[in-house]
């Protein structure tokens, strides 16, 4: 607390100190001191874990999330700069991972194409892919995610390109139910071999662009 809270002080008129009055106002004084030495905080020091606060979710002397103080906030963000392609078209082809930027609980695992889950709960996903075309010919991706092999009913994106060189970027975010132990796949397809998720290299004026991107973070454990 940042402010003293004390009980009102005796009020003796002049000439009328008693020691009974007295012995009164030394308890009150008594209780200043003790919360002095027990739970007065510098104004400075309560204004900065208010920030704290603010960024962590946390309320109190912690300086972590609560989630994150006891071991079960989780999180990823995976990425991979390599072309990848199809061999055979209208074939389900998983995505691969070849570059962690921060993790927690959640990992690439073998194959690379699988994030595998430590910790059972409800998980925001939100997955980037960058598509382009190597022809004229109209082309079309579809998308969509698999756990533990079995495909999530609903939940493809279709999207069509039709120009040469043509590149665009497709995106979804989803909630899904994650058992401990449980691994997640992006999964695609095409209807045409010149069609390809595409990395670019950086320029001299920005940094280089993944194929794929999949961020995850936990919303609800258990």
């Amino acid at each position: 607390m940042s402010k003293i809270f004390n009980v009102r002080l005796p009020n003796p008129g002049f000439g009328d100190v008693t020691t009974e009055k007295f012995d009164q106002l030394v308890r009150s004084l008594e209780q200043v001191i003790f919360q002095l030495n027990s739970t007065y905080t510098p104004q400075i020091t309560e204004d900065n874990q208010s920030e704290l606060d603010w960024f962590t979710g946390a309320f109190g002397s912690v300086n972590n999330s609560a989630l994150e103080d006891t071991s079960t906030f989780a999180y990823g963000a995976f990425a991979d700069f390599t072309d990848q392609t199809q061999t055979v078209v209208n074939t389900a082809k998983a995505i691969t991972w070849n570059t962690t930027a921060q993790s927690k609980h959640i990992a690439v695992g073998t194959p690379t194409s699988r994030i595998v889950f430590s910790k059972a709960g409800k998980y925001k996903i939100d997955f980037t892919a960058q598509i382009s075309s190597a022809s004229a010919s109209a082309k079309t991706f579809w998308f969509w995610p698999r756990i533990n092999g079995t495909d999530i009913t609903g939940s493809t994106m279709r999207i069509t390109l039709h120009d040469n060189s043509e590149a665009k970027t497709v995106a979804r975010s989803g909630i899904f139910q994650i058992n401990n132990g449980d691994y997640l796949e992006a999964m695609w397809a095409a209807d045409s071999l010149n069609s390809s998720l595409e990395t670019y290299a950086a320029t001299a004026f920005a940094p280089a662009v993944p194929s794929v991107t999949l961020m995850v973070m936990s919303v609800e454990h258990g």
